[in-house]
């Protein structure tokens, strides 16, 4: 990004903040991704170029810090980067108030991929629950697998080969209602938006593992 050329801390901070991709890899970043395959997961259509050079220029500002293990290289905040990820969550908020938008296909992806990282995982079973999710939309793919475990969570578009504890079946849209918290799992089962399959304790259980958005109690204008 060229530089505004202006002392103003506003335009210093946005030639950092304001690169494209740079908000989605903090984002990630601060929902416990440290991994480079993790952060990308969690940006599709970002390419692997574009992000290696963001870490870099993030790491050369103070904002991340990279660490190596061994052979193992994990990504991970600065007291910088948090407070960075601050505004990114502002901006959430407002974009949650203010601005309108329609959940495309990919959104299905991106609701999974974050209640995933979200999910409360002391409130899990001590065993692995295995969530199908059918969509019946035009996503592609248009069926997914969440791991859900306390020690790791996963979203799969291939089969894992454990036995499935869950069938959801929905679309892009009911999914990321319910994941923004302008539905509740209750109200999008009632309108069939949302249909559950499974055992009676996991369906009861499962709008107890927490995972929504963290704008979805953000409030319209209307509600001001």
């Amino acid at each position: 990004m060229k530089a505004y050329g202006q002392y103003c801390p506003i335009a210093k901070g946005a030639e950092i903040f304001a690169e494209r991709w740079t908000p989605l890899v903090v984002r990630n970043l601060k929902v416990g991704c440290t991994t480079f395959n993790q952060i990308l997961a969690g940006a599709p259509g970002m390419p692997r170029s574009v992000l290696s050079n963001r870490l870099r220029q993030l790491e050369r500002s103070g904002v991340v810090e990279r660490r190596l293990s061994g052979r193992r290289v994990t990504y991970h905040l600065t007291r910088s980067g948090e407070e960075l990820a601050d505004v990114c969550y502002a901006l959430g908020v407002w974009g949650a108030r203010w601005l309108e938008h329609t959940p495309s296909p990919l959104d299905a992806y991106l609701a999974l991929w974050y209640f995933a990282r979200l999910v409360d995982r002391s409130a899990l079973p001590p065993h692995r629950v295995t969530v199908r999710v059918d969509l019946v939309d035009t996503s592609r793919p248009d069926r997914y697998w969440v791991l859900l475990d306390r020690s790791e969570t996963e979203v799969c578009a291939t089969p894992p080969g454990y036995p499935e504890d869950l069938v959801l079946t929905t679309d892009a849209e009911w999914l990321v209602r319910w994941h923004t918290g302008r539905v509740s799992l209750a109200a999008a089962r009632r309108a069939g938006g949302i249909r559950m399959q499974g055992p009676r304790h996991l369906i009861r259980d499962f709008a107890r593992w927490g995972g929504l958005s963290p704008f979805a109690q953000v409030a319209g204008p209307r509600s001001q």
